[in-house]
């Protein structure tokens, strides 16, 4: 059947955004992009794919109702997804014989995030000294385990607005229960500060207004991923991030590309 003859679906979803998942003036947006994604997942099924996130404005803690609505069915599926006009998503989803960890004949294997074969794997994350975000700006920061790798660290006044870090979810943190592994991997690509941080020594207030993250055919095998993220651009009052993300064992998971507002203090 032609997937323009087929009823499309819609529904609503009610969620809460728990209080202590509060990022920059509400809650943290990785976590209303995983909210907006699982609710997609829900009802599409299939293969995460891609999703591209607009913040319109803060979306505070406590209760919200995401709703969604099929755009096109049939082997690449996709769906609008909404929170009361503060943020939407557009949602791919796959549909066919391939499974999340099946890359095609012929196509090129997971990256891997050891570089070159003459660089020496990372540290193994139990072996790392945590960092922990500051609580006061960013609520969230105590959910995720961060374990930064080399020298670059938020506010230290560096030169290269970059970090490579483990990253995980803290095994205890709230609200998170129902999210699946894809829609958690949102959360870990906009957990990391503003690349802008490692260059500076006082931290402002600098929100994403888009996000987008295209998922890549892998297998979760661990809760760590080795995560980099980095400035591309910036001007006076915006800049560009971007984010590529590891399962443990190598295989690339997802890379994402926001768009942030660098606020006055």
């Amino acid at each position: 059947m032609d997937s323009h003859s087929q009823t499309l679906r819609e529904g609503t979803w009610p969620t809460v955004f728990a209080e202590r998942w509060a990022g920059f003036g509400g809650t943290h947006g990785g976590l209303v992009a995983a909210g907006l994604h699982q609710a997609v997942t829900d009802l599409l099924g299939g293969t995460p794919g891609s999703l591209s996130a607009h913040f319109l404005e803060a979306v505070p803690p406590g209760p919200a109702e995401i709703t969604v609505r099929e755009l096109r069915g049939g082997r690449s599926a996709s769906a609008l997804a909404a929170i009361d006009g503060r943020a939407t998503a557009l949602v791919r989803h796959v549909h066919g014989p391939e499974s999340p960890t099946t890359i095609r004949p012929g196509a090129s294997p997971p990256a891997s995030p050891l570089g070159p074969p003459s660089e020496s794997p990372p540290p193994e994350p139990e072996t790392l000294e945590r960092f922990a975000l500051p609580s006061a700006l960013v609520a969230f920061g105590a959910h995720v385990d961060i374990r930064p790798l080399g020298a670059s660290r938020p506010l230290a006044a560096g030169t290269d607005p970059a970090y490579t870090a483990w990253i995980r979810i803290d095994p205890r943190a709230p609200g998170i229960d129902h999210l699946d592994a894809s829609s958690r991997r949102l959360i870990l690509i906009d957990a990391m500060p503003p690349g802008l941080f490692a260059v500076w020594d006082r931290p402002a207030p600098v929100p994403t207004l888009e996000l987008s993250v295209h998922f890549a055919p892998c297998r979760d095998d661990s809760p760590w991923h080795l995560v980099r993220h980095r400035t591309v651009w910036a001007s006076a009052d915006l800049c560009v991030d971007e984010t590529t993300l590891h399962t443990r064992r190598g295989e690339l998971a997802a890379q994402g590309r926001q768009l942030r507002r660098i606020l006055p203090v």
